[in-house]
């Protein structure tokens, strides 16, 4: 009986055990784990503990707990957060993240926006359904701006016991604070301001202007600005000044007594085309040397004038009355006409009217007298001069103009003997630099001669004639003819020359001693110059400076002289070392000096030159002389 109660109670325990396992298998899908002995875990493959059929718990394998595939968190992707530098303007600048964000994400900003100059460090925080959270960080930079439209300008005010200061002109940005250097003062001076420009926002900027106080106008400033005369010679290679070209005594002339050596030729000769330049500068320093007595009372002038600007310092800019200079009466004028002053002064003999513009920079003068009037137009790089002359009951106008460009000088004469469409006209084209000097002109040997071009060429350093070149018609027959000093041809020691004709040249040369006159060559060849000379020894007409003293005062004259050169023509210059020995035993190993100086400039001269022979008329150069101001009839009334 107790066996059999015993059986009953373990078939009722198996049924419930039983019963217990189908409960669970119906609420977890999953096969449940191997059954361990009651209270006890185990192990899952990461070593993480699992549930145990007690109820107790176990680890999933990242210490989660157990779930879906479908559970895990995702990572944002493409999305990016830069630095961004921009320029104050006064508008909010902002920096956001840029990519394509999942549907329903969120992104919450802190500092990333800016309106002052600085830097913003900002953050960008975005969050989204099944995502994981991600900071951005990135930095705003907002630079400083630069002043602009803002000036400082200088200023001239007369002194009046007040003060007197300069500002800045322009708009100034909201929060500009300007700060003022050694402004506001009263005394006369001249006084240096600064400007400083602050502002958060912009760089700090400092301007600087003159402040000057003046008491009144001074006298002497303006008169001796009316006063600056030009230097014609200053555009010229300093050589070629008369004090520079001069001779103590006239060079070798006398080629007939005796052989005279060719070094002892001067070479600071001074050709038919230069002279042209000579013989204008000369007669512009005469003209202008009549008004010396003016130029060299500028203390007297200005005298009188800031007597007359204390007496009426309300109305100062214009005054007429007179001075009385090294004894003789002048009237005169002054007048200021804004940027320019104006100076009349003369008499019964010498009229002056001189005219400076300070803006422009620029001197003009007109001075007449003894029946010669000259007019001049001068800058810093340039200067236009023109004279009316009568020279022994003939009519005279001639115009030069320089033109300075870096270490280069042009120049362009322009020259009437005569009237009108009757004067005889001379026309000449300088070109200058720190190595030749080179003036192409048509000044003619003789009447008979039609000159296209004659260029002469010497040396900038020395004042030396290098040589020339002519392009002629002589009876009909074109010609193209270079001439050197015979000191420069090689092959040639002395030479003599007998006015005595051979039947082609003028005179009879004999060269290095020989009993037997210099022979020429023929051109030979079939053509209306076949009879003409390859090549010869001429007598040309140069001028000499000559240097005179008598006491203190030293004079310098112009002398005119016959020297011998060589001429060769161009097309025969390769056969000319050959021709000459040929026809000369005394002559060996002759040869022509480096023709390239003399040939290389003379196209493009030739060519300027006749585009511009024609430009200048005389009634041109009349109407820039111009007539003397009316104030000078109604001073010697």
């Amino acid at each position: 009986m107790k066996n059999m109660k015993k059986t009953l109670c373990i078939l009722c325990l198996t049924l419930l055990a039983s019963l217990a396992v189908f409960l669970v298998a119906c609420d977890e899908p999953k096969s449940p784990p191997a059954e361990q002995p009651s209270g006890e875990q185990s192990e899952t493959p990461d070593g993480e503990q699992s549930e145990t059929p007690d109820g107790e718990q176990s680890e999933t394998p990242d210490g989660e707990q157990p779930g879906t595939p479908e559970d895990e968190l995702q990572q944002f992707t493409g999305i990016t957060f830069t630095d961004k530098t921009v320029t104050y303007d006064g508008t909010e600048h902002t920096i956001t993240v840029t990519g394509t964000l999942p549907d329903g994400a969120q992104v919450a900003y802190t500092n990333n926006a800016g309106t002052n100059a600085g830097t913003y460090d900002a953050t960008a925080t975005l969050t989204a359904d099944n995502y994981e959270a991600l900071t951005l960080r990135a930095v705003l930079t907002v630079q400083k701006a630069t002043f602009t439209g803002i000036t400082f300008e200088n200023d001239t005010v007369i002194f009046n016991d007040k003060v007197h200061s300069l500002a800045v002109q322009g708009e100034l940005p909201q929060g500009t604070a300007v700060r003022y250097e050694n402004n506001g003062k009263t005394a006369a001076g001249e006084y240096t301001v600064k400007a400083i420009l602050e502002n958060p926002n912009y760089e700090t900027l400092t301007l600087t202007a003159t402040l000057y106080i003046r008491s009144l106008p001074d006298a002497k400033a303006i008169v001796d600005k009316l006063l600056t005369r030009p230097d014609a010679w200053s555009f010229m290679p300093e050589v070629f000044a008369p004090a520079n070209m001069a001779h103590t005594a006239l060079p070798q002339t006398d080629f007939a007594s005796d052989f005279v050596g060719v070094q002892t030729i001067g070479k600071k000769a001074i050709g038919k085309q230069m002279n042209v330049v000579y013989d204008i500068l000369n007669k512009t320093q005469s003209v202008l040397s009549k008004a010396d007595i003016v130029f060299a009372a500028g203390e007297t002038i200005a005298a009188a004038y800031q007597t007359f600007i204390n007496d009426n310092p309300d109305d100062y800019t214009e005054f007429s009355g007179s001075v009385t200079i090294a004894g003789i009466p002048f009237s005169v004028k002054i007048a200021l006409q804004d940027d320019a002053s104006v100076l009349l002064l003369g008499n019964e003999t010498v009229s002056v009217e001189l005219r400076a513009d300070s803006e422009q920079n620029i001197n003009i003068g007109r001075i007449g007298a003894a029946g010669a009037a000259l007019k001049y137009q001068a800058t810093d790089a340039s200067l236009k001069l023109a004279l009316d002359i009568e020279i022994s009951d003939a009519k005279v106008a001639q115009s030069l103009e320089f033109v300075r460009e870096e270490d280069a000088v042009a120049g362009y004469v322009y020259e009437y003997y005569g009237v009108g469409d009757a004067a005889v006209k001379t026309t000449a084209l300088i070109s200058s630099n720190d190595t030749y000097t080179v003036i192409t002109g048509n000044k003619r040997e003789t009447d008979d001669l039609l000159i296209e071009a004659y260029e002469e060429v010497y040396s900038s350093a020395t004042g030396a004639m290098i040589g020339a070149e002519v392009t002629e018609t002589v009876k009909k027959v074109d010609f193209d003819t270079l001439w050197f000093p015979l000191a420069d041809v090689q092959g040639f020691t002395n030479v003599k020359v007998l006015d005595e004709t051979n039947g082609l040249n003028a005179d009879t040369v004999y060269v290095n001693n020989a009993a037997v006159p210099f022979e020429s060559k023929t051109i030979g060849e079939p053509g209306l110059d076949m009879l003409s000379r390859r090549y010869d020894i001429e007598m040309k007409e140069v001028w000499y400076i000559v240097r005179q003293t008598d006491g203190e005062e030293v004079t310098y004259t112009k002398e005119k002289a016959l020297i011998p050169m060589l001429f060769v023509q161009n097309k025969s210059l390769e056969d000319f070392a050959d021709d000459v020995t040929e026809k000369n035993d005394s002559v060996t190993n002759a040869a022509l000096p480096d023709t390239a100086p003399v040939t290389g400039p003379f196209t493009a001269m030739q060519d300027s030159y006749l585009a511009l022979k024609e430009l200048v008329t005389y009634d041109e150069i009349k109407d820039f002389i111009g007539e003397e101001d009316a104030f000078f009839q109604t001073a010697q009334a």
